[in-house]
């Protein structure tokens, strides 16, 4: 629409006491920004100015919740629901303008129909979001296989992965592809590649690995690297994490899992070492004799260590 025929309809609807719809499309967008997808699409019954705003909206939130999907919907019922879902999803993905980038994509979801959930994320990244959430409940980790993000991961920030495996070629797109990439969090995923390396990076939180399919040692490089959270709940890392970054690192969380029997005592060593800049430090399930006689040994020259904490 010209921007003299939008106006003029936006002056008519305030005078008509329509004020909402009166407002710039950028405060419009921000408020669909904070609705659900099917909410934000409804919208476009209110009025002619709304009729095609969610078209545009730079946010698009897509969860199963909201066609009244949960973890133990199951049989017929799940079938019923799981196709409005799957139409609604589709039809929503497919009409959005083309034109216009995405600020952010979610997308929550169980791996029902994995052909489906793989075209939706798919076309979610063709839109270059800046945040990309994928969070896939109830499954192993291993069942839904994130895509590739290609050339759309040019203007990621921040990547948020639940619930996915993640092949090889994995770490290779994070370092060469994703060069304004701030944050990554990957929480229960099954990992195919054994190194993390970001020149943008500033907050890396990978919780609870289910498997580790290397088997080697974990390397992690980042020289900006601001936060680290690292949970192992299941010895995924049994030959070790290698943390390489600067003095960038302010906050870092490490929690072993058995009380770091499959961490051997000189893996647990040799990590506190790669850790000893940090001035913020919380330390779970580390064996007793490194967390407290050696760690007394390191703190000879950890001078940045302003807290350390032991859980």
């Amino acid at each position: 629409m010209p921007p003299a025929r939008s106006a003029k309809r936006a002056s008519a609807e305030s005078l008509s006491g329509d004020r909402l719809s009166a407002l710039p499309d950028g405060v419009l967008h921000t408020i669909l920004s904070f609705l659900p997808a099917p909410e934000a699409v409804r919208t476009s019954a209110l009025s002619r100015r709304w009729r095609h705003l969610w078209r545009t909206a730079p946010c698009i939130k897509i969860d199963m919740r909201e066609f009244g999907i949960t973890l133990v919907t199951s049989g017929g019922d799940l079938s019923e629901k799981w196709r409005k879902f799957e139409d609604f999803t589709t039809s929503l993905l497919l009409f959005r303008s083309g034109t216009i980038s995405l600020d952010r994509f979610r997308l929550d979801a169980r791996p029902h129909c994995l052909r489906v959930v793989d075209r939706w994320v798919r076309r979610g990244l063709m839109y270059c979001p800046q945040v990309l959430e994928v969070l896939m409940w109830g499954t192993s980790g291993g069942v839904f296989r994130f895509p590739h993000l290609g050339a759309s991961s040019c203007r990621l920030k921040r990547l948020h992965l639940h619930g996915v495996h993640l092949d090889s070629d994995f770490a290779e797109q994070i370092q060469s592809g994703c060069l304004m990439l701030e944050e990554l969090e990957l929480k229960i995923c099954t990992l195919g590649f054994q190194e993390i390396t970001s020149r943008s990076l500033k907050r890396l939180i990978i919780d609870t690995t289910l498997r580790n399919l290397t088997g080697g040692h974990f390397v992690i490089t980042a020289p900006c690297l601001l936060y680290l959270r690292i949970r192992d709940l299941f010895g995924c890392y049994p030959n070790g994490i290698f943390v390489h970054v600067t003095d960038s690192l302010v906050k870092a969380i490490i929690s072993l899992s058995d009380q770091g029997k499959t961490f051997s005592l000189g893996n647990q060593r040799r990590l506190l070492v790669d850790l000893c800049n940090v001035p913020n430090l919380e330390l779970g399930g580390f064996q007793t004799k490194v967390s407290l006689r050696y760690m007394f040994h390191v703190c000879s020259f950890m001078l940045q260590l302003v807290t350390l904490f032991y859980f």
